[in-house]
């Protein structure tokens, strides 16, 4: 038992020699100068990011909503229900021209 006992302690200073070269590696690559250049514009665009996905998916949201209450299906028959009237109402003022357009200027009556 001492025998695996003692393994498990050389084990365990190896590790811990590594995990301080590593530590010394990320030291010496935190202070390189174009880390320290390039970190502000890295959060940056990060955060941009974040703010651009969190807009769309609000915008998303609410047309999901829109179209889950039936607004936008009843504006469109709304729509085409105009569309009918402005079509029906060409349809009359082409009629009055035409008849209007036959007349001679004398005996139009001007108001």
């Amino acid at each position: 038992m001492v025998k695996c006992l003692s393994e498990l302690n050389v084990t365990w200073t190896g590790r811990d020699k590594k995990t301080m070269a590593i530590s010394d590696q990320m030291s010496a690559v935190a202070e390189h100068s174009l880390v320290r250049a390039i970190t502000p514009f890295l959060v940056a665009g990060i955060i941009a990011l974040c703010t651009w996905l969190f807009t769309s998916v609000m915008s998303l949201e609410q047309q999901v909503k829109l179209l889950n209450e039936g607004t936008v299906h009843n504006l469109e028959e709304k729509v085409d229900g105009l569309s009918a009237r402005i079509d029906a109402m060409n349809v009359i003022l082409t009629d009055l021209r035409v008849s209007m357009g036959g007349r001679d200027r004398r005996d139009r009556q001007d108001y």
